[in-house]
Order: C-alpha cells, then structure tokens, then sequence
C-alpha cells in the first residue's frame, strides 16, 4: 500500500464533489499528509469544492467511506458485513 499515491479521480468526481458543496461542508477526512491531499486537489481542479482537510473525524449528518459498514442495530449482521467486507477496488466485476 503507498499512502502517498492518491490515485486519479474516478470520472464524475468533479461533478459529485459540486453536487454535495452546493447543499453540505465538504470535509475530507484522512490520515494521509496533509500536503498530499491539498496538491491532489489542486492538481486535479477540486479544491472549490472542498470546505476543509484534516485528520480529525468532525461530527457530521454522515461519512462518505470507501471501506465503511454500516451499523444498524444488528450485531451479527455488521459482523457478516465485516467478514465478508471488500472495499470496491477489490470487488469482482
């Protein structure tokens, strides 16, 4: 795993990323450098879009995660979710 390879956008990005700043405070949670996000962003036209970096987890109406499981008051069901957890990059297509 590189943490320091952000990757491309996936396509929509920009458009998704408009979408949500329009009607919420965009915050981008992350445990990666700081500097790396901010240079992502600008490189790749985001940053308008994005109210704040940091590493803190900031109260919020919900998460946007790639590697997220849902509790919904089921025990056993968040552990089955958990056990059989891929993040979407690993999924078979």
């Amino acid at each position: 795993y590189d943490g320091d390879n952000l990757g491309q956008p996936r396509p929509g990005c920009k458009e998704f990323l408009q979408k949500l700043h329009k009607r919420y405070f965009v915050v981008i949670l992350s445990a990666r450098r700081y500097s790396k996000i901010i240079k992502w962003l600008d490189d790749n036209d985001l940053w308008d879009y994005v109210d704040n970096v940091t590493s803190m987890k900031p109260p919020a109406i919900a998460y946007i995660d790639d590697r997220a499981i849902k509790f919904d008051g089921d025990y056993d069901q968040a552990l089955k979710q958990l056990w059989g957890f891929k993040p979407y990059w690993k999924k078979k297509k």
